[in-house]
């Protein structure tokens, strides 16, 4: 198994197809590759689709729109530019819920809900999925039901930055969609591990009430007084609302997912955060918090590493939220800087996201905000 990573800051077709076709130059027989696509042409997915196709051949790729590429060597924010990453060894298979009037082509994983769509790319031998959803194709919630219907495959990703992700087959067709992925098989499923950016703000406390969307109370008390008081951990001009998110503890191991609070019920004494939170959950606030992002990401990137051990590492992928980057940290290319740190000469590609989709602490995966995922991939020593 071997990959080349790629990256070029530029709008004009050949300077893309350059950049594509070096990668392809270094990768014999390649089997698969995603290419993350962002600024302007995060709207030209299908243009750099085609692209790609001429420069590699009989290869299947996804074209993702992204808020910022990312490479091991540093991060495009704001920009147009292009990224991404080639990989021989294995098979690889594109998962896709097409579109209105699309039809997804023979040989591909697909089906009528992302959960027909995962389950038969389980079914034709996947181990595990990079998936990319447009970020208004399902609620989180929603997302996390179809998602848990896919036991048995590790399952990562990003939300696109607003465009649907591109799919194109080996002989070259093109096909979108909602959700829209790469399977891998015939390798083993990568080690993914995330990281989230919130500092938090109280102790844990188990929710005792839920109304719909509206938490009503945690840990004895009305959730607008906890929420309230964890606000003015911050500062006593915090607007709770918007600043102030909600930590889900995901099992006993002290990770929690992040989650907006999309606003409060002063006659309920209640906030709302979105369907799926179910009573005994517990919960915290957060506010991200640079310090923390670092020092979690560094966390994360070194027991990735450790798991890895007994293994040869080939490439990652990863994927940080939007609300990260230097509009978190203040500087560029921190978070490459970490990866290329703990990971020195491993090719690495992603894309800054609207959310991200990692495995939880059961295993089936979850989604996620203000996070930053890995996914190693290796093969044996």
């Amino acid at each position: 198994m071997t990959a080349r990573t790629f990256s070029v800051a530029a709008e004009d077709a050949a300077a893309l197809s350059r950049a594509l076709a070096g990668a392809r130059a270094a990768v014999g027989s390649p089997t698969g590759g995603v290419v993350f696509a962002s600024g302007s042409l995060a709207t030209r997915a299908e243009e750099i689709a085609r692209i790609a196709h001429l420069a590699w051949r009989s290869v299947p790729l996804v074209v993702v729109p992204a808020a910022g590429v990312i490479t091991e060597a540093g991060e495009h924010e704001g920009v147009a530019a292009i990224a991404g990453v080639l990989w021989s060894g294995g098979a690889s298979t594109l998962v896709i819920v097409p579109g209105d009037r699309e039809t997804a082509p023979p040989g591909t994983a697909s089906g009528a809900t992302l959960g027909a769509a995962l389950a038969a790319a389980r079914e034709g031998g996947a181990s595990s999925v990079a998936i990319f959803p447009r970020p208004d194709a399902a609620k989180p919630a929603a997302l996390e039901a179809e998602l848990a219907t896919a036991r048995g495959l590790t399952i990562f990703g990003g939300g696109t930055a607003g465009p649907a992700a591109v799919a194109v087959t080996a002989e070259g067709e093109l096909v979108g969609g909602p959700y829209v992925g790469l399977a891998t098989r015939k390798v083993a499923a990568p080690i993914v591990a995330s990281s989230i950016a919130g500092r938090l703000l109280c102790e844990p406390a188990p929710v005792d009430a839920v109304e719909g969307a509206a938490i009503l109370r945690i840990g004895g008390k009305p959730a607008l007084e906890v929420l309230s008081r964890s606000a003015d951990a911050v500062g006593p001009n915090t607007p709770a609302a918007s600043l102030v998110l909600a930590a889900l503890a995901d099992g006993d191991g002290g990770r929690f997912v992040l989650r907006a609070i999309r606003g409060i019920d002063p006659e309920r004494r209640a906030i709302l955060v979105g369907e799926g939170v179910a009573v005994g959950t517990r919960i915290a606030f957060a506010v991200r918090d640079p310090a923390r992002a670092r020092a979690d990401l560094e966390a994360t990137a070194r027991g990735v590493a450790e798991d890895a051990r007994g293994s040869a590492p080939r490439f990652a992928l990863c994927f940080t939220c939007a609300g990260r980057g230097q509009g978190l940290y203040g500087a560029p290319n921190v978070e490459s800087r970490i990866l290329r740190q703990r990971f020195a000469g491993l090719p690495i590609a992603g894309m800054a996201s609207s959310f991200e989709i990692a495995p939880g602490s059961d295993g089936a995966a979850r989604v996620h905000l203000y996070a930053a995922v890995i996914a190693l991939f290796r093969s044996p020593s």
